[in-house]
């Protein structure tokens, strides 16, 4: 599993079953903060069939994923563009975390300590209703 090492994977265990499909996911944006952890922002219209209770009381048709590689050691971008859907291949081990995008508006590889889930947030995207 992508996130069987990150820091934040008991929101994924609890709120999923231990069950987040990131295939055919959009990349919102990425940005390099605080002093090197590169932040994610993903849209997912794969909701899971499980998902919080509290969450039937709000409308929505997907998922903003919140992830950050922290302490990055490597890092490699090359595009022109995010908003586009594709499958990043994302690798989680005790000693580092991994994130890849091949496509053609944008090539991402970082390589980083550690790989923590901020947040996993119901959201209404009025584009797949």
């Amino acid at each position: 599993m992508w996130f069987e090492n990150a820091i934040g994977k008991e929101k994924i265990q609890f709120m999923f079953k231990n069950e987040l499909d990131i295939k055919s996911i959009e990349v919102d944006s990425f940005s390099l903060e605080r002093f090197s952890d590169l932040k994610f922002i993903f849209f997912c219209k794969h909701v899971p069939k499980t998902h919080p209770e509290k969450w039937g009381k709000v409308k929505f048709n997907a998922l903003k994923i919140e992830i950050t590689f922290g302490d990055v050691i490597q890092m490699n971008v090359s595009g022109t563009r995010v908003g586009f859907i594709c499958s990043p291949m994302i690798k989680s081990s005790n000693n580092y975390s991994e994130i890849k995008i091949q496509h053609d508006s944008l090539e991402l590889y970082c390589k980083a300590k550690f790989l923590t889930i901020e947040g996993i947030y119901p959201y209404v995207d009025e584009r797949w209703d």
